[in-house]
């Protein structure tokens, strides 16, 4: 049996064009903003420093005044209390952008288990419910080039001023 040509063509359109729809969708802003989040989350729950250091801006700050070489520093002295750490969404993302910037406001969970100040960590950031917000900004030409420039929540913040 022969195949004729012509549908192979029409195969061929029709898989190019379900895959141009794909991308152009996981392209979207607000799409690149709430996967960065999530391989953030990801990578701080895996405490791949160098990984996350990598996705944040050289000119990043946080809610407490830190630079992006202190923060992963603070990050990395906190989360070496745990043996083991999932850092995920307990709720839904709320994702805006406004031109080459966006923010991602989503409420998190730290779990695990670790020494007393692990357990500690996990009570505070539960207790403190809210959301923590973290700010990106496209960084380049490609639609998947955004870096993280700052990041907070505010009840953690008032708790624990600079």
């Amino acid at each position: 049996m022969k195949i004729p040509v012509s549908s192979l063509k029409w195969a061929a359109i029709l898989l190019l064009g379900g895959w141009g729809i794909w991308l152009f969708l996981l392209w979207q802003p607000a799409r690149q903003i709430e996967l960065h989040t999530a391989n953030l989350l990801s990578r701080a729950s895996g405490r791949d420093w160098a990984a996350v250091t990598a996705m944040i801006s050289p000119d990043y700050s946080d809610a407490w005044g830190h630079g992006r070489e202190e923060s992963i520093g603070k990050a990395d002295e906190l989360f070496n209390h745990f043996f083991t750490l999932k850092i995920l969404p307990t709720g839904p993302m709320d994702v805006r952008v406004a031109g080459g910037a966006g923010t991602n406001s989503v409420p998190l969970g730290v779990f695990g288990s670790g020494t007393p100040v692990a357990h500690a960590v996990m009570d505070e950031v539960r207790e403190a419910g809210g959301y923590f917000v973290f700010s990106w900004r496209k960084t380049g030409n490609w639609p998947w080039q955004w870096s993280l420039v700052e990041a907070g929540h505010a009840e953690l913040a008032a708790r624990y001023p600079r």
